[in-house]
């Protein structure tokens, strides 16, 4: 046999060549057009923080100008200066984090605790109050708000940062009790059974073996809690009236009413330091926060 007729034994052999082109042009497309949409909810959504940030280091002179810069021409710190100098904006954050954090942890410990009782025991009415908790939660604010202030009042506890507390709370719990309430139910009991056996009381039992297998669900609740309450504007303007007791969403909203006073430099300051705590708070707990929204959906009854 000849070269030439191995090299052609060879070539029969050989599999034939596809026609990749059509699908190849069709993949680069889509992966273009998704990426393409990508960027422009990106931006959609991300130019007016990135423009509140740009501004806030801009000078009073260049915030007016026509047509506007892009970029600062002078960067400055001016702002933030005036912000804490001149307004009694440390007060309003200080008053927005205690409020936060405290509807937080109350929502996780009453949350966590009802959840768990509902879960584990049977009691009669029980469907019918899961019902009812929902259906609370489905009444927007401002139903529940004066009734809410005429507690508030004949408790002696207007005018005050746990009157915040306690409403956000209250808002937020029905959610927080259905929330975990599906995690509870996908944890095993027998676990918990397991580690009485060894020695545990059942408040030990809960707190080593369930409550680390839904923390997941803890972190949603706790990002949702957080978030309601660090933006909740109503009830801040019903219970509270003293500037000293004024929370950042309330403080705001009268700065605008006062632009003859506050400048336009130190709102958008301001912006910037309210939205930093909520952005800080989700990225240290998105990963989790991921994982819990999407098996309590799955685990959910």
């Amino acid at each position: 046999m000849t070269s030439y007729d191995t090299a052609a034994t060879v070539i029969d052999r050989a599999p034939p060549r596809r026609n990749y082109e059509a699908a190849d042009i069709h993949f680069i497309a889509s992966r273009a057009m998704t990426y393409l949409l990508a960027l422009t909810a990106c931006t959609v959504v991300g130019f007016p923080l990135f423009w509140m940030v740009i501004c806030s280091f801009k000078p009073a002179t260049e915030l007016y100008m026509s047509p506007p810069t892009f970029l600062p021409q002078q960067w400055t710190l001016q702002n933030y200066r005036d912000l804490f100098l001149q307004t009694r904006f440390p007060t309003y954050f200080l008053n927005s984090l205690i409020v936060a954090f405290g509807a937080t942890l109350l929502s996780l410990l009453v949350g966590g605790l009802g959840a768990y009782s509902l879960s584990r025991f049977r009691f009669f009415g029980i469907s019918g109050f899961s019902t009812v908790t929902l259906f609370c939660y489905m009444l927007p604010e401002v139903l529940i708000v004066i009734p809410l202030y005429i507690y508030v009042v004949q408790f002696g506890l207007a005018d005050t940062l746990f009157s915040l507390i306690v409403a956000n709370t209250a808002f937020t719990l029905p959610l927080a009790l259905w929330f975990m309430r599906s995690y509870f139910n996908a944890i095993p009991v027998t676990l918990e059974e397991s580690a009485m056996i060894d020695g545990c009381t059942r408040l030990q039992a809960m707190w080593k073996v369930t409550v680390p297998l839904a923390v997941p669900g803890l972190v949603s609740v706790s990002v949702f809690s957080f978030n309601h309450a660090w933006n909740e504007f109503l009830f801040a303007l019903v219970f509270t009236s003293s500037e000293r007791n004024k929370v950042l969403p309330l403080g705001l909203a009268t700065w605008i009413g006062q632009d003859n006073i506050y400048s336009w430099g130190m709102l958008l300051a301001s912006a910037v330091l309210v939205t930093l705590p909520v952005l800080v708070f989700y990225l240290a707990v998105q990963k989790r926060l991921v994982v819990g929204m999407t098996e309590g959906a799955s685990k959910g009854e």
